[in-house]
């Protein structure tokens, strides 16, 4: 919960509120394990003036694998920069933030007419083309397919580390459409990552339960629902929050979930 309220409170620029949410989160984890979320830690204590918390969450920033070395040209740090402990934090972003550009720019392509097509069939009202939609993307999943396990296999998996947010997040929308078999052995691959803070759990619970449904099994977060708000079948409903919580995600209204479950056919 504290995690929501921090993100609400910054995204309506109260920053003062949100630093102090960011921090209550610290203190209680013992660490802030969210990538975006340490970014707007160390943007609202910024923003208030907090000088040892910008530099906590600096520094702890620098370290981390998902670090984009261009986040330190934000105005916000202009006068932090004369300070005694600013050095240590430039030096690592040095080390820690660059990523495989070529990778994600590549990524980004592959994503971007992913989306495209599937925009298109979404928004087609003439049942031709939307059939003309489909059939393109089910050949482009296919091609898409091979084309991840390529670069997965020449430039290595698409964590934080490799390429930053951005890259996994193309990946991630590329491999919600793979087929079953790939999409199965990376969610192996990257389930035991999202304990270093190289993979955001919360993308990875929407993975998790594409493949799920894939299978026509219960998914396990509540990730997928359809555009008529209808839901597929969800294990254990009643612990559902308990579960979303622990990824990431915000709760949900489960006995109105529970109206509006569709089973398989």
């Amino acid at each position: 919960m504290l995690q929501y309220q921090a993100k609400a409170a910054f995204d309506n620029n109260d920053y003062s509120n949100a630093a102090q949410f960011y921090q209550q989160m610290d203190s209680v984890y013992g660490h802030i394990v969210d990538y975006r979320d340490m970014r707007n830690f160390c943007i609202a204590a910024a923003m208030c003036s907090d000088t040892n918390s910008v530099q906590r969450s600096l520094l702890a920033l620098t370290k981390y694998k998902c670090f984009d070395i261009g986040f330190l040209v934000n105005p916000i740090f202009n006068s932090y920069k004369k300070k005694d402990w600013w050095a240590e934090c430039d030096s690592l972003a040095h080390i820690y933030g660059h990523k495989n550009q070529w990778y994600i720019d590549t990524l980004r392509k592959i994503q971007i007419a992913d989306s495209a097509v599937r925009y298109k069939f979404i928004h087609a009202t003439d049942i031709t083309v939307r059939d003309s939609m489909r059939a393109l993307m089910a050949v482009m999943d296919s091609v898409n397919t091979l084309k991840l396990e390529t670069l997965i296999k020449e430039q290595g998996l698409p964590t934080f580390r490799n390429v930053g947010y951005e890259g996994f997040y193309s990946a991630y929308i590329i491999m919600m459409h793979i087929n079953s078999e790939l999409q199965d052995s990376l969610i192996e691959k990257f389930i035991p990552l999202m304990e270093t803070g190289e993979v955001p759990r919360d993308k990875m619970a929407y993975l998790m339960d594409r493949s799920l449904i894939r299978k026509k099994l219960p998914q396990r977060y509540g990730c997928q629902i359809y555009r008529s708000g209808k839901s597929q079948p969800i294990e254990d409903i009643d612990h559902l929050n308990e579960r979303r919580e622990a990824m990431g995600l915000c709760p949900v209204d489960i006995e109105d979930l529970k109206t509006r479950i569709v089973e398989y056919e």
